[in-house]
């Protein structure tokens, strides 16, 4: 839930231009002229004047976009069942109830949906096409290093004559469910293996009403993680400390319930309870390098007038040796907490 680095101005440029390539490699629109599933035409004429859209709609737009389509599949078999009473399956025979029609003519659809939203299903798919070159290059264009859920694992893109890295995508609205937005650029989140796993987000159902979205939320000043122990006390005392992440002050009811929804299910402060020490180490710095030996540092390591700093936030983040504003979170793992607990012990940029 830390802060993405690109504006909603870009991230809209950037979907555009991924819409063009994957239009052009995967030829969504000849896909869906392609449609052999009679039953499926209005669906298909939906998707046909709506496919630039449902590739680029920012996540408010795709949840509403749902409704209709939703709505569309829901008319489409209530025509088919008026006009065609007798419905077939694969082998030949009849299917007598009107819930096993419903059910069957949903396995069909969802077969359709994935031939041309193909994620990850055959060769010819998002992730495998061209040697996978669709995702890398969509990984590639994003630059987001870390984690955007935990912010505790590097999800860096790297391709080379030797090897391949680049983050698993989680689908913010699952594409079991929503299978015709597996391939939409704001469903596509940049996520570590065990944040889009199925032992944390599972089979639970998303929305932005209850979880916040790594592209369009973050968690800045809802949450921040907190020591609660007194520097003296640790650093004489050995006084132990629990690390959590806690709401922040002045927070509304509804911020703060889908911040805390998001942090609960990938498990955040279980996790964070590994990452004690380098808190621990954060107090010290903090401690030691307060105000004023930060200022003494600006200005002994001058040369010819100069120093070799910019400014006393680049000293504050040399020595705790990670980004402390959450513009930059996204560039290197355990910043956020860093920067929190930098500032709960008054060393801050």
């Amino acid at each position: 839930m830390i802060r993405n680095p690109h504006s909603i101005a870009d991230l809209d440029a950037m979907a555009l231009i991924f819409y063009r390539e994957i239009e052009q490699d995967l030829q969504l629109n000849a896909r869906i002229a392609a449609n052999t599933v009679p039953q499926l035409t209005p669906l298909m004429i939906h998707f046909a004047g709506n496919i630039q859209r449902i590739i680029t709609a920012q996540p408010d737009e795709l949840e509403r976009e749902h409704l209709t389509i939703d709505a569309i599949f829901q008319q489409a078999i209530t025509n088919h069942l008026a006009t065609n009473p007798i419905l077939r399956n694969s082998n030949g025979n009849v299917i007598r109830h009107r819930q096993q029609k419903i059910n069957y003519l949903r396995k069909i659809w969802k077969l359709e949906i994935n031939r041309i939203f193909d994620y990850d299903t055959t060769d010819n798919s998002f992730v495998k096409i061209s040697n996978g070159k669709l995702a890398y290059r969509h990984a590639t264009r994003l630059q987001i290093n870390t984690c955007p859920y935990c912010n505790a694992n590097f999800t860096y893109t790297i391709r080379t004559k030797r090897m391949s890295s680049r983050p698993q995508f989680d689908h913010f609205l699952k594409k079991s469910s929503y299978p015709y937005f597996a391939l939409s650029f704001y469903n596509l989140v940049p996520s570590c293996s065990l944040c889009n796993s199925g032992a944390l987000k599972g089979q639970k159902t998303f929305s932005r009403a209850k979880y916040l979205h790594p592209f369009v939320d973050d968690i800045e000043g809802l949450f921040q993680f907190r020591t609660k122990v007194d520097a003296v006390d640790f650093l004489v005392n050995s006084e132990d400390f629990e690390l959590k992440c806690r709401p922040c002050r002045g927070t509304t009811n509804d911020q703060r319930k889908r911040a805390s929804e998001s942090i609960d299910l990938f498990c955040i402060d279980d996790r964070y309870k590994f990452h004690k020490d380098i808190a621990g180490d954060v107090i010290k710095k903090a401690y030691v390098y307060n105000k004023t030996a930060i200022e003494n540092i600006f200005k002994a390591f001058n040369f010819g007038g100069h120093s070799i700093f910019t400014s006393t936030s680049e000293i504050k983040e040399l020595v705790m040796g990670n980004y402390l504003h959450a513009d930059h979170f996204h560039k290197r793992i355990l910043s956020k907490m860093t920067a929190d607990i930098a500032e709960e012990f008054g060393l801050m940029i």
